[in-house]
Order: structure tokens, then sequence, then C-alpha cells
């Protein structure tokens, strides 16, 4: 399980592409890109990206889109608004597959904070079969992500989505942060992705619910080992913390380190 890092932790200080040199200095060769807006998800731009990318010997494992602005339409009512926003998605696919990524991380809709909205998962399945299928013409696994103020808030909402999606690209990002800001058990969603489960967003908290850089809070590492492990878990361990959780970027060198020791270098 090879640790990595997302651009986002350098956000808004660092612009995407800028990101990159901080990283190699670092010592990361593994990456998730967060695509902050329109213009980022053009194919020049993402030749750019890429070409940074080798020039440090850094590869990129997934790409995050700012999904805000077109994740949400995919499943709106009007089919103009979906094929916009599907034209959208295919940029980022497309940018995807020039960076070399496996994955695409998706939010999807949100709601209000705190409830449970009332899904037609039906037509929710047949909609992200679509767009897990134009994923994987791209070559990119469409990996749902669980995010405190969207659908996936809880963790049974994973069993109902592969319940309805015919599609076989289907694939789930754990975040840990937004299990903790949806009050539930990291486990629990970890439980339910099973062997869906592609990448992993790594960060650290206490009792209270407080972010931290690994290592200074109280997550059970080990434990997200050992589970990992159960189910042959081969992707990466994506460090991915918001700005105000570090001083200065080259703290994250403590939580990279305490993070190999956990994930790389076990026997």
């Amino acid at each position: 399980m090879e640790v990595g890092i997302s651009t986002a932790s350098f956000y808004p200080d660092a612009l995407t592409e800028d990101a990159i040199p901080f990283i190699d200095e670092l010592g990361v060769k593994k990456a998730e890109i967060f695509l902050e807006t329109y213009s980022e998800y053009n194919e020049d731009f993402c030749l750019m990206v890429k070409d940074k990318l080798d020039q440090c010997g850094i590869r990129a494992y997934s790409v995050h889109a700012l999904s805000t602005q077109f994740e949400a339409q995919l499943f709106s009512l009007t089919e103009r608004q979906r094929r916009d926003a599907r034209e959208i998605l295919m940029r980022i696919l497309k940018g995807a597959r020039i960076m070399g990524a496996q994955a695409y991380v998706f939010h999807g809709p949100g709601v209000r904070i705190n409830t449970r909205p009332v899904l037609d998962y039906k037509r929710i399945g047949m909609i992200t079969s679509e767009l897990c299928d134009i994923a994987g013409e791209y070559g990119v696994k469409f990996t749902w992500e669980n995010v405190y103020w969207c659908w996936f808030s809880f963790p049974e909402f994973a069993d109902r989505i592969i319940e309805h999606v015919k599609s076989d690209n289907l694939y789930f990002t754990l975040d840990i942060k937004q299990a903790i800001k949806s009050e539930k058990d990291p486990f629990d969603f970890l439980r339910h992705m099973g062997s869906r489960l592609t990448n992993v967003h790594i960060c650290d908290f206490d009792a209270d619910g407080n972010l931290y850089l690994p290592g200074r809070g109280s997550f059970d590492f080990d434990r997200l080992y050992r589970e990992l492990d159960s189910l042959a878990y081969q992707g990466p361990v994506i460090l991915e913390v918001y700005r105000n959780n570090y001083g200065h970027y080259k703290e994250m060198v403590e939580s990279l380190n305490f993070l190999r020791k956990k994930f790389e270098d076990r026997v």
C-alpha cells in the first residue's frame, strides 16, 4: 500500500500545477490531482500537468474535480443539463487518461446536512451505470466517495448503489475525514464498500472530531491497515488534509513518514 498525497492538501496556497514540486520535495511519488476549475479540464492543461509529473517522477493515481461545478447536473431532470454535465465529465476523464490516472473520484449531488434524502435508487443506478461505462471507455475507474454533505453520507448508500448499478466499473473511495464529519465510523463505510474499494483518503482526528495530520490524533491506523489487508487492498492511501490542518507544508514530512511505517514498511 503506497502512500501518496493529494494536491488538494495545498489548496488554496498553491495552484494545481504548482503543488507538484512541493509533493516532489516531500519525497512522495504518487499523487491525486485535484482539478480546481473549468480551465483545468482542458487537454493542454492536463498535458502540462503530466509533463510536470514526469519531470518529478510522480505518478498520478486519481483525479478529483470541483464537484459542485457539474456533478449534481449529471442527475438533472432534463437531458440538456445531463448532456452538458457529461461533456464536462468527459473532458476530465480525458485529462485523467492523459495524466495516467487510474481513478476518478466522484462526490455526486449534495443534500441538506444531517438529513437522509429520499432517493430514487433505480433512476440513480441507471444514470450511474452510464457514467461508470463512460469512465471505462477512458480506462478510468469510477469511484464514488463518501462525503458528509452528499448522497453518500451514510454507509448503507454503498449497498443500494451496488444493488442498482449494472456497470462493472463502479468502485469506491473511502475518505476518513468525511466519515467523521458525517458523524459515522469510517470502518462502517469500509465494510460496506468491501472489495470495490480502490482509493483511500487519509487524515487523523481526536475524540471531539477535530482533524489533524496523521500521527497527531487518535485514529487507529493499525486497524485500518489490518482491515485493508483483509480485503487484499492494492490501492494507495492518499494524504488529503485541509490547509488549516498544518502551518507549513513541510510539517507533512513527519506524517508521511508515520504513514509509511504503518502501510509501506509492513512485512
